[in-house]
């Protein structure tokens, strides 16, 4: 029988950090000073969009009783011109008739009128100036809210970087180590498991160091049971040893270690999406790190699987073989395991497993209340060779809209419910730029943009307006199939009556009711497919893909939600129906806008006639 003496004393010798592996972009303090200060200029900027209304208002008012003011005065010149006229006709008969008096009063009047009209001019530019100074605090309001989206993002990926160089350093500690030897154990034997034990020790106490030192340690601390963090012994010096009587040995060992924290791992740690730690989105890795990479289990080991869901009566099947309704627990081998929770009026859940660790799986089953993969496609025709936009009907429902997450942003409260008590149907992608040239070929309709308002760029984030760029030309190559962009609430709202005399059906721009319920897709997470956006599964700044950050992709480059339309995430922000709450309101997202501004809920609002190369719009049609 072994005797162990469990005497360990650990000591800290050193815990003299090496440099983190590269410098930081920007760090996370660095970026939260900035955050601060953008939302400062956001606040200040909302600030004075207030002040400019009450501005607005008040000259306003004053416009309107300097016209009415202007209507009185008109008619006191009349009745003093009328009374001059009186007394000329007088002087015909009586030519010592005194017409002084009506005329001072009659240059008195002319006088009191052209002072009101120069003061109807004079306020109608202020006015005027009033406007154009608050339509540019309201496009620097929405370019800071990407400014400050965009930041947001760069701190979360700068919080992984800051955890890995936290924790992927080496330290050293010393651990001592006492016990008993085997009788029929060698001495070399005795002494290698000596040093095995005081190894361990020692890398369960540099593991625990790890996690105290870590700026977030409480945050980290929270989710340390389920992490897949370890150490790695890289070295180890016998700083002493010694035999005692009865077969004790004693030593003490200077333990060289290296914590190992792989960049997902880093993501469930802090509780940030996985997109943060995935390589093909993080810009921040330096040229010479390399990730980390376990190398394949060669011991043959078993692994726990559990498998949960959100439902009974269920059946799970592993590999095609049926274990049962969950909760399910079983032992496997490492490796792939194909996981598929099935129920009947529910969708299947489907998932794949790489288990190398004792894994839980929890799957959400979604009740099949509808079935719209296909949709009922719907598709006017505009005359003999010309058909117009490609429409799919939406199901008449209850929906919340808004900030059902809990990860939006002011303007997206309070939630609110929707009911549609009729189906709708709901172009099945933004309208492109085809569909658009035939309304201009059909119309002549000139824009808003090219009648002389300009089309809005970012340039450096901020949005310029230029009178070169219009839906032809908006900035960047387009072609048909792109969505038109560079078009205004007003030329969206004419497309849409054009389309209704040309039809005879009733199409409009969707209210922002019937665009999130469409959006959403009867889901209640940030974007249709799940409160992460992911990689490569939209066309919007950093979700990559080829067009991220670039330019608008083709109407349906990417999936499209439960319900059949496209590009409801990212691509071009869409316009709303003009509320007269809330004013002009687009939807969706864009190209270069951050993902959080891509969420369904997400909402920002547009001055009335305004054009911009990343700002689009689809139709609706009532049956």
């Amino acid at each position: 029988m072994r005797l162990v003496q469990v005497a360990l004393i650990i000591t800290a010798v050193s815990l003299a950090w090496l440099p983190a592996q590269a410098e930081e972009k920007a760090s996370v303090s660095e970026i939260e000073a900035r955050i601060n200060q953008v939302q400062m200029q956001y606040n200040s900027f909302t600030d004075q969009v207030d002040q400019m209304t009450a501005e607005e208002q008040r000259l306003r008012q004053q416009l309107t009783q300097l016209r009415e003011q202007s209507s009185g005065l008109e008619r006191q010149r009349r009745q003093a011109l009328d009374q001059m006229n009186r007394l000329y006709r007088e002087m015909v008969d009586n030519p010592d008739t005194d017409i002084s008096a009506a005329q001072s009063e009659y240059q008195s009047a002319v006088r009191a009128h052209q002072q009101n009209l120069e003061q109807v001019a004079v306020k109608t530019t202020e006015l005027s100036g009033k406007q154009s100074e608050s339509e540019r605090i309201r496009l620097s309001k929405h370019s800071l809210v990407n400014q400050l989206e965009l930041l947001k993002e760069q701190h979360r990926f700068a919080r992984v970087n800051r955890l890995r160089d936290e924790f992927n350093r080496r330290g050293e500690l010393e651990a001592s180590q006492s016990l008993t030897c085997d009788r029929d154990e060698t001495i070399r034997q005795c002494e290698s498991r000596a040093e095995l034990m005081a190894k361990q020790r020692a890398s369960q106490s540099y593991l625990s160091t790890l996690f105290d030192n870590l700026s977030e340690t409480d945050l980290v601390s929270e989710r340390r049971e389920e992490s897949g963090v370890d150490v790695r012994v890289v070295g180890s010096n016998v700083v002493s040893s010694e035999y005692s009587g009865q077969r004790g040995y004693d030593v003490r060992l200077k333990v060289q270690m290296e914590g190992r924290l792989p960049r997902n791992h880093a993501c469930e740690l802090l509780g940030l999406d996985q997109r943060y730690c995935n390589e093909s989105t993080s810009a921040e890795r330096s040229p010479g790190e390399r990730e980390v990479v376990k190398k394949p289990e060669t011991e043959s080991v078993m692994h726990r699987l559990v498998i949960r869901s959100n439902v009974h009566n269920d059946q799970v099947y592993i590999d095609g073989q049926r274990y049962g309704s969950t909760p399910v627990e079983v032992m496997l081998e490492p490796g792939r395991h194909n996981v598929e929770i099935a129920r009947h009026g529910y969708d299947r859940y489907e998932t794949s497993v790489d288990l190398r660790e004792s894994t839980v799986v929890r799957g959400e089953l979604s009740r099949s209340q509808f079935v719209f993969a296909a949709g009922e496609r719907i598709q006017d025709v505009l005359s003999s060779d010309l058909e117009g936009p490609s429409l799919i009907v939406m199901p008449p429902g209850r929906g919340r809209v808004g900030d059902v997450s809990g990860n939006g942003r002011s303007n997206e409260r309070p939630v609110r419910s929707v009911e549609f008590e009729a189906p709708f149907a709901v172009s099945v992608a933004p309208v492109t730029v085809s569909q658009f040239n035939a309304f201009i070929d059909a119309t002549n309709h000139i824009t808003d943009a090219e009648e002389g308002a300009g089309c809005a760029q970012l340039q450096e984030g901020q949005p310029v307006k230029s009178s070169q760029l219009n839906w032809q030309n908006p900035g960047y190559e387009v072609s048909d199939d792109m969505p038109v962009t560079c078009v205004s609430d007003r030329d969206a709202a004419e497309y849409a009556r054009w389309l209704t005399r040309t039809t005879g059906k009733q199409y409009s721009i969707p209210t922002e009711g019937q665009w999130e319920y469409s959006a959403r897709a009867g889901q209640r997470s940030d974007y249709w497919w799940g409160d992460s956006v992911g990689v490569g599964q939209a066309n919007c700044r950093g979700c990559g893909g080829d067009w991220s950050g670039q330019q608008p992709s083709p109407v349906g480059t990417y999936e499209s939600n439960q319900w059949g339309l496209y590009d409801t995430v990212g691509n071009v922000w869409e316009w709303t129906q003009r509320d007269k709450s809330s004013g002009s309101v687009v939807r969706g997202g864009a190209f270069n806008f951050a993902p959080s501004l891509a969420r369904a809920s997400a909402r920002m609002e547009i001055s009335s006639g305004f054009s911009a190369n990343y700002i689009g719009f689809r139709v609706t049609r009532s049956e």
